[in-house]
């Protein structure tokens, strides 16, 4: 493994970071008002009262950092992920091209989708895509490979491994390629090499179980892409 650490680059650019979200703001306080349109009211009243001296933009900022940079790094158990075993968070985000990131995002639906038995109808889903400021000196391992198939690969042993040494030894972040596309994704240890993150767009994404593909609209019935894959049975 020794021999891929031999290649860093200094990376500074914005990256493209696709998560789970909604299209359409929803009432916060639908649950507590039990439907009850005097009771929201009042409520959305009692938040603007405390909000009176709290700087402009200051909650909006706070919530794009927590969606768009923070989630991997905040939760209590981290979720097992091609460069991460668990124990630790790890962010993603996709290097120069929006595509990367429909493909990576994409092909995990399908396979979250069709672990699910018996699925037959249409599933759909939103999204929203951030652009995040990415710089630090990452570990570089695209080109690489062609030599470690492993890097890929979707046994996560070896990523998982490398993934593991480094946010142990302190180092933030790789550069690495895309398992899915001929695109390049980061994978960061460390969120203090995110900053400014901004929302770009939004999008759904409808999956048909019968041909296994996915539609990504950028607004509904605004066809952007299909994405598909050649493999996808669990």
């Amino acid at each position: 493994m020794d021999k891929l650490f031999t290649r860093v680059t200094e990376f500074r650019k914005d990256v493209f970071r696709n998560i789970v979200s909604l299209r359409e703001q929803q009432d916060l306080f639908d649950d507590l008002a039990e439907g009850d349109a005097e009771l929201s009211v009042f409520a959305r009243e009692a938040e603007a009262r405390v909000k009176e001296n709290i700087p402009l933009g200051f909650i909006e900022r706070g919530f794009h950092y927590s969606q768009a940079i923070g989630y991997p790094f905040e939760t209590q158990s981290f979720m097992a992920s091609r460069y991460g075993d668990g124990t630790f968070g790890v962010w993603y985000g996709s290097v120069d091209s929006l595509e990367t990131t429909l493909y990576e995002t994409a092909y995990h639906m399908i396979q979250d989708e069709l672990n699910i038995q018996g699925l037959r109808e249409i599933v759909v889903r939103e999204r929203a895509v951030y652009l995040v400021f990415c710089e630090g000196i990452l570990l570089d391992l695209v080109g690489r490979e062609k030599n470690y198939p492993q890097l890929t690969s979707d046994d996560y042993s070896y990523t998982q491994s490398i993934g593991k040494r480094l946010a142990r030894e302190g180092h933030p972040g790789l550069r690495a390629p895309s398992a899915r596309c001929k695109g390049v994704n980061v994978a960061v240890f460390n969120p203090s090499i995110l900053s400014n993150p901004r929302n770009h767009l939004y999008l759904t994404y409808r999956f048909d179980p019968a041909t296994r593909n996915v539609e990504v609209e950028r607004q509904p019935g605004e066809l952007l892409m299909t994405v598909s894959f050649s493999s996808t049975a669990p």
